[in-house]
């Protein structure tokens, strides 16, 4: 019984070791921003600094334009049932805006066959002190291994 608590004991201690030595994303691309520009004399600051994540297209840019999508197929709808009873002008100009209409539908059909895709990571706001402050952004790769344009 003493070796079960001596073993569990150890397991917590290698754990809890193991869990402090682990870093976060952000502090990963910290790591490389500060391995870029160590040879420089610059004082870099990453107090403000904040990592998001990017994507081919925003999800919520996604999201909105499935909405938009359907709420264009009501409008639609609804114009060609309104076009069976109008006069013929006022069919060809209600016509003309479903046209229109129909043309914006299918560009974002279009749209959301590409559905948001995890790209990298963007560290944003990492300021440099000196004489003109700068104020940067660096792209990352999903793993946080390297910066990439």
């Amino acid at each position: 019984m003493k070796n079960y608590y001596q073993i569990i004991l150890l397991v917590i201690i290698s754990l809890t070791l193991y869990s402090c030595e682990k870093k976060t994303d952000k502090d990963r691309a910290i790591a490389l921003v500060e391995s870029k520009y160590e040879t420089s004399n610059r004082d870099l600051n990453f107090d403000s600094s904040k990592l998001d994540s990017l994507y081919n297209i925003s999800p919520q840019a996604y999201a909105d334009s499935l909405k938009k999508g359907n709420e264009l197929d009501v409008t639609l709808a609804e114009l060609e049932s309104q076009i069976e009873h109008l006069s013929q002008a006022e069919s060809d100009s209600v016509g003309l805006i479903s046209a229109r209409l129909t043309k914006e539908r299918y560009h974002l059909l279009e749209f959301t066959k590409t559905k948001p895709a995890f790209i990298g990571w963007k560290l944003s706001g990492v300021t440099i002190a000196g004489d003109k402050p700068e104020i940067l952004s660096l792209n990352f790769d999903k793993g946080i291994t390297k910066i990439v344009p």
